[in-house]
Protein backbone atom coordinates (compact mmCIF):
# COMPACT_ATOMS: atom_id res chain seq x y z
CA UNK A 1 0.00 0.00 0.00
CA UNK A 2 1.10 3.67 -0.78
CA UNK A 3 1.09 6.23 1.35
CA UNK A 4 0.58 9.48 0.59
CA UNK A 5 2.14 12.45 2.14
CA UNK A 6 1.19 15.94 2.65
CA UNK A 7 3.19 18.33 0.18
CA UNK A 8 6.34 19.85 1.66
CA UNK A 9 9.35 21.68 -0.04
CA UNK A 10 12.57 21.04 1.59
CA UNK A 11 15.85 23.03 0.43
CA UNK A 12 19.49 21.76 0.87
CA UNK A 13 22.39 23.49 0.06
CA UNK A 14 20.01 25.92 -2.71
CA UNK A 15 18.67 22.86 -4.12
CA UNK A 16 14.76 22.98 -3.80
CA UNK A 17 13.39 19.83 -3.54
CA UNK A 18 9.43 19.03 -4.12
CA UNK A 19 8.30 16.13 -1.55
CA UNK A 20 5.13 15.55 -3.49
CA UNK A 21 5.03 12.07 -4.20
CA UNK A 22 4.73 9.12 -2.70
CA UNK A 23 8.06 8.23 -0.40
CA UNK A 24 7.54 4.95 -0.55
CA UNK A 25 7.51 4.82 -3.87
CA UNK A 26 11.08 6.49 -3.94
CA UNK A 27 12.11 4.16 -0.78
CA UNK A 28 11.45 1.08 -2.78
CA UNK A 29 13.02 1.90 -5.86
CA UNK A 30 16.30 2.74 -4.40
CA UNK A 31 16.28 0.13 -1.54
CA UNK A 32 16.10 -2.55 -4.32
CA UNK A 33 18.46 -1.02 -6.38
CA UNK A 34 21.24 -3.85 -7.08
CA UNK A 35 24.86 -2.25 -7.22
CA UNK A 36 27.33 -3.25 -9.57
CA UNK A 37 29.23 -5.75 -7.53
CA UNK A 38 26.18 -7.29 -5.32
CA UNK A 39 27.06 -10.90 -6.28
CA UNK A 40 30.55 -10.36 -5.41
CA UNK A 41 32.04 -12.89 -2.87
CA UNK A 42 33.06 -10.54 0.19
CA UNK A 43 36.54 -11.65 0.85
CA UNK A 44 37.16 -12.67 4.76
CA UNK A 45 39.03 -8.88 5.03
CA UNK A 46 37.28 -6.46 2.92
CA UNK A 47 39.15 -3.40 3.91
CA UNK A 48 41.52 -1.85 6.51
CA UNK A 49 38.42 -2.24 9.03
CA UNK A 50 38.97 -6.09 9.42
CA UNK A 51 40.25 -5.84 12.98
CA UNK A 52 37.32 -3.47 14.24
CA UNK A 53 35.29 -4.94 17.56
CA UNK A 54 33.37 -2.03 18.70
CA UNK A 55 29.85 -3.61 19.21
CA UNK A 56 30.90 -7.43 19.50
CA UNK A 57 34.18 -9.77 19.99
CA UNK A 58 34.07 -10.43 16.36
CA UNK A 59 34.84 -8.50 14.10
CA UNK A 60 33.29 -9.61 11.23
CA UNK A 61 29.67 -8.99 13.26
CA UNK A 62 27.99 -7.29 11.27
CA UNK A 63 27.27 -3.93 13.32
CA UNK A 64 30.95 -4.28 13.58
CA UNK A 65 31.33 -3.96 10.13
CA UNK A 66 28.71 -1.54 9.61
CA UNK A 67 30.34 0.71 12.35
CA UNK A 68 33.71 0.47 10.26
CA UNK A 69 32.34 1.46 7.16
CA UNK A 70 31.83 5.30 8.30
CA UNK A 71 34.65 5.03 10.51
CA UNK A 72 37.85 3.51 8.85
CA UNK A 73 37.92 5.27 5.16
CA UNK A 74 40.27 3.54 2.95
CA UNK A 75 41.46 6.40 1.20
CA UNK A 76 42.50 7.20 4.42
CA UNK A 77 44.56 5.26 5.73
CA UNK A 78 45.15 6.61 9.37
CA UNK A 79 41.50 6.03 10.14
CA UNK A 80 42.12 2.71 10.76
CA UNK A 81 44.11 4.22 13.89
CA UNK A 82 40.65 5.51 14.88
CA UNK A 83 37.93 3.60 14.71
CA UNK A 84 36.93 4.59 17.85
CA UNK A 85 36.79 7.96 16.96
CA UNK A 86 34.02 10.62 18.30
CA UNK A 87 32.46 11.36 15.09
CA UNK A 88 32.94 9.89 11.32
CA UNK A 89 35.72 11.93 9.04
CA UNK A 90 33.55 13.36 6.94
CA UNK A 91 33.56 16.91 5.60
CA UNK A 92 32.24 19.25 3.50
CA UNK A 93 33.34 18.18 0.02
CA UNK A 94 33.94 14.73 1.32
CA UNK A 95 33.08 11.93 -1.81
CA UNK A 96 34.01 8.44 0.03
CA UNK A 97 30.90 6.91 0.28
CA UNK A 98 29.64 8.32 -2.97
CA UNK A 99 32.47 7.28 -5.29
CA UNK A 100 33.27 3.53 -6.43
CA UNK A 101 34.01 1.06 -4.76
CA UNK A 102 33.13 2.68 -1.44
CA UNK A 103 29.42 3.41 -2.39
CA UNK A 104 28.83 -0.29 -3.34
CA UNK A 105 30.79 -1.15 -0.17
CA UNK A 106 28.63 0.72 2.08
CA UNK A 107 25.49 -0.21 0.49
CA UNK A 108 25.71 -3.43 0.67
CA UNK A 109 26.72 -3.66 4.47
CA UNK A 110 23.84 -1.33 5.12
CA UNK A 111 21.63 -3.93 2.35
CA UNK A 112 22.96 -7.17 4.70
CA UNK A 113 21.93 -5.35 8.08
CA UNK A 114 18.54 -4.54 6.71
CA UNK A 115 17.54 -7.80 5.02
CA UNK A 116 18.79 -9.97 7.94
CA UNK A 117 17.15 -7.39 10.08
CA UNK A 118 20.53 -7.28 12.35
CA UNK A 119 18.80 -4.73 14.51
CA UNK A 120 17.72 -8.06 16.41
CA UNK A 121 21.07 -9.39 16.89
CA UNK A 122 21.63 -6.24 19.90
CA UNK A 123 19.41 -4.84 22.35
CA UNK A 124 21.16 -2.79 24.86
CA UNK A 125 19.99 -0.12 24.64
CA UNK A 126 23.15 2.42 25.05
CA UNK A 127 24.71 0.11 22.14
CA UNK A 128 21.88 1.33 20.12
CA UNK A 129 21.91 4.87 21.14
CA UNK A 130 25.28 5.20 19.82
CA UNK A 131 24.45 3.27 16.68
CA UNK A 132 21.73 5.36 16.18
CA UNK A 133 24.00 8.59 16.86
CA UNK A 134 26.61 7.63 14.76
CA UNK A 135 24.57 6.69 11.32
CA UNK A 136 22.75 9.85 12.11
CA UNK A 137 26.01 11.94 11.61
CA UNK A 138 26.57 10.16 8.42
CA UNK A 139 22.74 11.37 7.19
CA UNK A 140 23.16 14.46 7.88
CA UNK A 141 26.55 14.77 6.29
CA UNK A 142 24.95 13.10 2.76
CA UNK A 143 22.27 15.85 3.30
CA UNK A 144 24.20 18.90 3.90
CA UNK A 145 27.65 18.05 1.97
CA UNK A 146 28.77 20.51 -1.24
CA UNK A 147 26.02 19.89 -4.29
CA UNK A 148 26.21 16.56 -6.56
CA UNK A 149 26.24 12.44 -6.55
CA UNK A 150 22.43 13.41 -5.68
CA UNK A 151 21.61 9.91 -6.64
CA UNK A 152 24.27 7.71 -4.39
CA UNK A 153 23.35 10.06 -1.76
CA UNK A 154 19.71 9.29 -2.11
CA UNK A 155 20.56 5.81 -2.28
CA UNK A 156 22.43 5.86 1.07
CA UNK A 157 19.93 8.05 3.03
CA UNK A 158 17.28 5.45 1.72
CA UNK A 159 18.69 2.57 3.35
CA UNK A 160 20.14 4.91 6.55
CA UNK A 161 16.58 5.87 7.62
CA UNK A 162 15.37 2.93 7.81
CA UNK A 163 18.28 1.03 9.78
CA UNK A 164 17.32 4.70 12.04
CA UNK A 165 14.47 3.76 12.59
CA UNK A 166 14.79 0.30 12.94
CA UNK A 167 17.08 1.07 16.31
CA UNK A 168 15.09 3.71 17.93
CA UNK A 169 14.46 3.39 21.65
CA UNK A 170 11.55 4.17 23.24
CA UNK A 171 11.50 7.79 25.04
CA UNK A 172 11.45 5.90 28.33
CA UNK A 173 14.33 3.82 27.18
CA UNK A 174 16.04 7.67 26.05
CA UNK A 175 15.46 8.97 29.58
CA UNK A 176 16.82 5.51 31.33
CA UNK A 177 19.91 5.69 29.66
CA UNK A 178 23.05 6.09 32.33
CA UNK A 179 24.21 9.42 33.60
CA UNK A 180 27.82 8.58 32.17
CA UNK A 181 29.45 11.74 33.51
CA UNK A 182 27.89 10.48 37.12
CA UNK A 183 29.58 6.93 36.48
CA UNK A 184 33.03 8.52 35.60
CA UNK A 185 32.84 10.87 38.68
CA UNK A 186 32.11 7.39 40.96
CA UNK A 187 34.59 5.22 39.08
CA UNK A 188 37.54 7.13 40.86
CA UNK A 189 39.29 7.46 37.26
CA UNK A 190 39.64 11.18 37.38
CA UNK A 191 40.77 13.76 39.70
CA UNK A 192 38.06 15.36 41.26
CA UNK A 193 39.70 19.01 40.93
CA UNK A 194 42.58 21.01 39.31
CA UNK A 195 45.72 20.53 40.97
CA UNK A 196 48.49 22.78 40.01
CA UNK A 197 51.17 20.87 41.46
CA UNK A 198 49.86 17.99 38.81
CA UNK A 199 48.66 19.80 35.97
CA UNK A 200 49.11 17.15 33.27
CA UNK A 201 46.45 15.15 35.28
CA UNK A 202 42.84 15.64 33.80
CA UNK A 203 39.78 16.05 36.67
CA UNK A 204 35.80 16.06 36.54
CA UNK A 205 34.04 17.96 39.17
CA UNK A 206 31.87 16.29 40.49
CA UNK A 207 29.98 19.21 41.50
CA UNK A 208 29.57 20.47 38.14
CA UNK A 209 26.01 19.57 37.42
CA UNK A 210 25.16 20.69 41.64
CA UNK A 211 22.02 23.17 41.04
CA UNK A 212 23.19 24.97 43.85
CA UNK A 213 27.16 23.97 43.33
CA UNK A 214 29.63 26.64 42.37
CA UNK A 215 29.49 25.75 38.33
CA UNK A 216 27.12 27.98 36.91
CA UNK A 217 25.48 26.94 33.43
CA UNK A 218 25.79 29.96 31.16
CA UNK A 219 22.67 30.20 29.54
CA UNK A 220 22.34 33.33 26.72
CA UNK A 221 18.72 33.84 26.71
CA UNK A 222 17.24 35.38 24.36
CA UNK A 223 18.77 33.55 21.38
CA UNK A 224 17.65 30.33 19.27
CA UNK A 225 20.61 28.51 20.35
CA UNK A 226 22.77 28.66 23.66
CA UNK A 227 25.95 30.22 23.86
CA UNK A 228 27.96 27.55 22.56
CA UNK A 229 25.94 28.42 19.32
CA UNK A 230 28.81 27.75 16.81
CA UNK A 231 29.29 24.26 18.30
CA UNK A 232 25.73 23.69 18.18
CA UNK A 233 25.54 24.71 14.82
CA UNK A 234 28.28 22.87 13.55
CA UNK A 235 27.15 19.47 15.28
CA UNK A 236 23.65 20.23 13.56
CA UNK A 237 21.66 20.10 17.08
CA UNK A 238 22.83 16.18 17.07
CA UNK A 239 24.39 17.48 20.38
CA UNK A 240 23.78 19.71 22.91
CA UNK A 241 27.13 21.83 24.28
CA UNK A 242 26.68 23.64 27.57
CA UNK A 243 29.31 26.22 29.41
CA UNK A 244 29.93 26.30 32.72
CA UNK A 245 31.82 28.82 34.57
CA UNK A 246 33.48 28.59 37.51
CA UNK A 247 34.94 31.83 39.44
CA UNK A 248 37.71 30.74 42.66
CA UNK A 249 35.18 32.61 44.84
CA UNK A 250 32.23 30.09 44.54
CA UNK A 251 28.50 30.40 42.85
CA UNK A 252 28.23 33.97 44.93
CA UNK A 253 31.25 35.21 43.39
CA UNK A 254 30.24 34.16 39.53
CA UNK A 255 27.00 35.72 39.41
CA UNK A 256 28.36 38.77 41.14
CA UNK A 257 30.77 38.84 38.12
CA UNK A 258 28.14 38.40 35.79
CA UNK A 259 26.67 41.15 36.67
CA UNK A 260 29.51 43.63 36.74
CA UNK A 261 30.29 42.20 33.22
CA UNK A 262 26.48 43.05 32.51
CA UNK A 263 26.68 46.22 33.78
CA UNK A 264 29.39 47.63 31.92
CA UNK A 265 28.99 50.98 30.57
CA UNK A 266 30.31 50.40 27.21
CA UNK A 267 29.98 46.72 26.86
CA UNK A 268 30.40 46.82 22.84
CA UNK A 269 33.28 49.16 20.95
CA UNK A 270 33.63 49.72 17.07
CA UNK A 271 35.86 47.36 15.99
CA UNK A 272 35.08 47.48 11.47
CA UNK A 273 35.19 43.60 9.90
CA UNK A 274 35.09 42.28 13.49
CA UNK A 275 33.08 39.28 11.53
CA UNK A 276 31.82 39.54 8.33
CA UNK A 277 28.23 40.11 10.07
CA UNK A 278 29.31 42.61 13.21
CA UNK A 279 31.30 45.79 12.88
CA UNK A 280 31.56 45.60 16.58
CA UNK A 281 33.26 43.88 19.80
CA UNK A 282 33.41 43.39 23.29
CA UNK A 283 34.92 45.76 24.78
CA UNK A 284 38.82 44.79 25.84
CA UNK A 285 38.57 47.07 29.21
CA UNK A 286 35.30 44.67 30.10
CA UNK A 287 36.25 43.44 33.94
CA UNK A 288 38.92 40.53 33.83
CA UNK A 289 38.39 37.57 35.30
CA UNK A 290 40.23 36.14 38.00
CA UNK A 291 43.13 33.73 37.95
CA UNK A 292 41.87 30.63 39.44
CA UNK A 293 38.35 30.64 36.60
CA UNK A 294 37.48 27.31 35.55
CA UNK A 295 35.59 27.16 32.17
CA UNK A 296 33.80 23.80 31.00
CA UNK A 297 32.37 22.69 27.93
CA UNK A 298 30.03 19.81 28.14
CA UNK A 299 28.64 18.03 24.46
CA UNK A 300 25.53 15.86 25.19
CA UNK A 301 23.96 13.33 22.80
CA UNK A 302 20.65 14.04 21.36
CA UNK A 303 18.49 10.80 20.21
CA UNK A 304 15.01 10.48 18.25
CA UNK A 305 13.17 7.82 19.90
CA UNK A 306 10.79 5.25 18.28
CA UNK A 307 7.93 7.66 17.17
CA UNK A 308 10.29 10.08 15.12
CA UNK A 309 10.52 12.71 18.43
CA UNK A 310 13.73 14.16 19.38
CA UNK A 311 14.83 13.90 22.41
CA UNK A 312 17.79 14.71 24.85
CA UNK A 313 19.49 12.19 26.31
CA UNK A 314 21.53 11.98 29.69
CA UNK A 315 24.67 10.89 27.75
CA UNK A 316 28.08 12.92 28.17
CA UNK A 317 29.84 12.66 24.93
CA UNK A 318 33.32 14.93 25.75
CA UNK A 319 34.56 17.61 28.56
CA UNK A 320 36.63 20.04 27.74
CA UNK A 321 38.02 22.20 30.43
CA UNK A 322 40.13 25.19 30.83
CA UNK A 323 41.83 26.71 33.82
CA UNK A 324 43.28 30.46 33.85
CA UNK A 325 46.36 30.04 35.67
CA UNK A 326 47.24 33.64 34.67
CA UNK A 327 45.38 36.60 33.61
CA UNK A 328 47.82 38.66 32.83
CA UNK A 329 49.20 39.49 28.86
CA UNK A 330 52.67 37.94 28.08
CA UNK A 331 54.64 39.49 25.54
CA UNK A 332 56.60 38.21 22.74
CA UNK A 333 55.74 36.46 19.41
CA UNK A 334 53.47 33.17 19.97
CA UNK A 335 54.97 30.91 17.35
CA UNK A 336 54.07 26.91 17.45
CA UNK A 337 51.33 25.27 19.12
CA UNK A 338 53.07 24.93 22.67
CA UNK A 339 54.24 28.82 22.84
CA UNK A 340 50.21 29.75 22.03
CA UNK A 341 49.50 27.69 25.03
CA UNK A 342 52.10 29.19 27.17
CA UNK A 343 51.00 32.89 26.34
CA UNK A 344 47.43 31.62 26.19
CA UNK A 345 47.71 31.53 30.34
CA UNK A 346 45.54 28.56 30.40
CA UNK A 347 45.35 24.68 31.24
CA UNK A 348 43.44 23.21 28.56
CA UNK A 349 42.08 19.32 29.24
CA UNK A 350 40.25 17.22 27.15
CA UNK A 351 38.00 13.87 28.00
CA UNK A 352 36.29 12.40 25.53
CA UNK A 353 33.65 9.20 24.83
CA UNK A 354 34.88 5.68 24.35
CA UNK A 355 32.22 3.21 23.17
CA UNK A 356 34.46 0.01 24.04
CA UNK A 357 34.45 1.55 27.52
CA UNK A 358 31.18 2.80 27.34
CA UNK A 359 29.72 -0.39 26.62
CA UNK A 360 31.79 -2.00 28.90
CA UNK A 361 30.59 0.29 32.17
CA UNK A 362 34.28 1.01 32.65
CA UNK A 363 33.99 5.22 34.33
CA UNK A 364 31.20 5.90 32.10
CA UNK A 365 32.79 5.42 29.02
CA UNK A 366 34.67 8.36 29.53
CA UNK A 367 38.93 8.73 28.69
CA UNK A 368 40.93 11.43 29.27
CA UNK A 369 43.11 12.71 26.02
CA UNK A 370 46.63 11.76 25.89
CA UNK A 371 48.81 14.72 25.53
CA UNK A 372 49.97 13.62 22.42
CA UNK A 373 46.94 11.93 20.95
CA UNK A 374 45.85 13.78 17.95
CA UNK A 375 42.24 12.50 15.35
CA UNK A 376 40.98 13.81 12.28
CA UNK A 377 39.44 16.84 13.61
CA UNK A 378 36.33 18.29 12.17
CA UNK A 379 35.33 21.34 14.11
CA UNK A 380 37.11 24.58 13.56
CA UNK A 381 39.08 23.71 10.19
CA UNK A 382 39.17 21.43 6.99
CA UNK A 383 40.14 18.35 6.47
CA UNK A 384 41.71 16.34 4.28
CA UNK A 385 38.91 16.47 1.64
CA UNK A 386 38.92 20.35 2.06
CA UNK A 387 42.19 21.48 0.49
CA UNK A 388 44.79 20.44 -1.94
CA UNK A 389 45.99 17.14 -2.26
CA UNK A 390 47.95 15.97 1.28
CA UNK A 391 45.99 18.71 2.84
CA UNK A 392 45.35 16.86 6.94
CA UNK A 393 46.08 13.49 5.26
CA UNK A 394 48.52 12.63 7.44
CA UNK A 395 47.54 12.56 12.08
CA UNK A 396 50.76 14.45 12.62
CA UNK A 397 49.54 17.55 10.80
CA UNK A 398 46.82 17.95 13.34
CA UNK A 399 47.37 19.69 16.64
CA UNK A 400 47.18 17.07 19.69
CA UNK A 401 43.61 17.04 20.43
CA UNK A 402 44.22 18.05 24.02
CA UNK A 403 45.73 22.03 22.96
CA UNK A 404 43.55 21.87 19.53
CA UNK A 405 41.04 24.26 21.82
CA UNK A 406 44.18 27.07 22.03
CA UNK A 407 43.34 28.18 18.45
CA UNK A 408 39.78 29.41 18.86
CA UNK A 409 40.67 30.36 22.88
CA UNK A 410 44.48 32.29 22.50
CA UNK A 411 43.71 35.29 24.34
CA UNK A 412 44.59 36.44 27.55
CA UNK A 413 41.13 35.83 30.59
CA UNK A 414 37.82 37.03 29.12
CA UNK A 415 39.05 38.11 25.64
CA UNK A 416 39.93 34.19 25.38
CA UNK A 417 35.65 33.35 26.37
CA UNK A 418 34.28 33.56 22.95
CA UNK A 419 30.58 33.46 24.68
CA UNK A 420 31.46 36.93 26.04
CA UNK A 421 29.17 38.67 23.93
CA UNK A 422 26.12 36.92 25.14
CA UNK A 423 27.03 38.27 28.91
CA UNK A 424 26.59 41.58 27.71
CA UNK A 425 23.73 44.08 27.14
CA UNK A 426 21.31 43.81 25.55
CA UNK A 427 21.02 40.22 26.16
CA UNK A 428 19.49 40.01 29.33
CA UNK A 429 21.11 39.53 32.74
CA UNK A 430 21.37 36.20 33.84
CA UNK A 431 20.35 35.70 37.45
CA UNK A 432 20.48 33.05 40.42
CA UNK A 433 16.95 31.27 40.67
CA UNK A 434 15.52 29.62 43.74
CA UNK A 435 16.48 26.01 45.01
CA UNK A 436 13.15 25.04 43.51
CA UNK A 437 13.23 25.66 40.50
CA UNK A 438 16.03 23.40 39.59
CA UNK A 439 14.56 19.90 38.53
CA UNK A 440 16.37 16.69 37.15
CA UNK A 441 18.40 17.55 34.48
CA UNK A 442 17.64 21.05 34.84
CA UNK A 443 21.25 21.90 32.35
CA UNK A 444 19.82 20.34 29.69
CA UNK A 445 18.33 23.28 26.76
CA UNK A 446 15.09 23.11 24.79
CA UNK A 447 16.43 25.36 22.15
CA UNK A 448 18.85 23.21 20.65
CA UNK A 449 16.08 20.71 20.18
CA UNK A 450 13.75 23.55 18.80
CA UNK A 451 16.68 24.77 16.56
CA UNK A 452 17.22 21.11 14.84
CA UNK A 453 13.22 20.59 14.17
CA UNK A 454 13.53 23.53 11.65
CA UNK A 455 16.41 22.15 9.94
CA UNK A 456 15.94 21.17 6.23
CA UNK A 457 18.70 18.01 7.12
CA UNK A 458 15.76 16.88 9.77
CA UNK A 459 12.84 17.69 7.94
CA UNK A 460 14.05 15.65 5.06
CA UNK A 461 14.69 12.62 7.72
CA UNK A 462 11.59 13.21 9.26
CA UNK A 463 9.64 12.59 5.86
CA UNK A 464 11.60 9.06 5.54
CA UNK A 465 10.70 8.28 8.75
CA UNK A 466 6.93 9.45 8.50
CA UNK A 467 6.93 7.64 5.50
CA UNK A 468 7.35 4.45 7.17
CA UNK A 469 4.95 4.00 9.63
Amino acid sequence: MLIQLRPAVVRLNGLKMSMHFSVVVMLLALLTATPSGEGETRPATESLAGTVAIYDPDPGHVWNRLHATFFVREDLPETSLLPDALDPPFWFHTTYLLEQPSHNKALRVLDEFRQTHAENLIHDPVKRAMLQRDLWAVFDWSAKRALGYETERRELQARLQEILRRVALTPEQIGALPDNYAQAVASGEFAKEYDPEHRERAFLPPDLFDPRGPWVELEGRGKPLPVAEQHDSFFDGRSSFLVFLRLPGGRKATFDYLKALWNSPVPLIATPHFSPLQDDAPNPDLPQLPAGTQVALIRQMTLFDNRGQLLASPITESVQIRVYRSVVQSTGPGVGIDRLVEKSGQDFYAIRLSRPLLFAGRAGGLKAARPDERDFTLFGGGGPDDGTPGHYTALAAYNPVVKACVMCHREVGLQSLSTRGRLLKPNPLQQDLPAETYGPRWWQDARVLSWKRSQNDWQLLSNYLTSAQ
